[in-house]
C-alpha cells in the first residue's frame, strides 16, 4: 500500500513541475517597440532604481552583457523586474515597450529567471 502511495505522490510532483514549467512566462522588449536607446535605457534605469533587479549581469563582463544592445539589456532587466514583482501584465508594460512571451529567452550563459 505505501509503495503505491509513494508512487502517486512522486507522479503528482512530476506533473505539477511540468505544468509549472509549461506555464512559465518571460517579459522582454516588444518586437514592435521602437528600439530607441532613450526609452529602453529609461526602462533599465527605472527597474534598477526600484530594486530586486540583477543589473550586474548586463554590465561589462556580466553573463548578459553580450550582445551589447539596448534591446538585449532592457529585455533582461525588464524580465528580472517582471519575475520579482508579480508576473502581471502591468509589471511588463514599461510604457508599452514590454511583451510577455512563453519561450525562454535565455542564451549561452545568460539565464533569464
Amino acid at each position: 500500500m505505501f509503495p503505491q502511495l509513494k508512487l502517486i505522490v512522486l507522479l503528482s510532483l512530476v506533473v505539477i513541475h511540468l505544468l509549472h514549467v509549461l506555464a512559465k512566462k518571460w517579459c522582454v522588449s516588444a518586437a514592435s517597440a521602437p528600439d530607441t536607446q532613450l526609452q529602453l535605457q529609461a526602462n533599465i534605469d527605472w527597474a534598477c532604481s526600484i530594486g530586486k533587479v540583477d543589473y550586474v549581469k548586463i554590465n561589462l563582463g556580466g553573463d548578459c552583457y553580450e550582445p551589447n544592445t539596448p534591446t538585449s539589456h532592457a529585455s533582461f532587466v525588464m524580465n528580472d523586474y517582471y519575475q520579482n514583482h508579480g508576473n502581471t501584465e502591468e509589471t511588463c508594460d514599461f510604457n508599452h515597450t514590454g511583451q510577455i512571451i512563453g519561450a525562454d529567452p535565455s542564451y549561452r550563459r545568460c539565464r533569464y529567471t
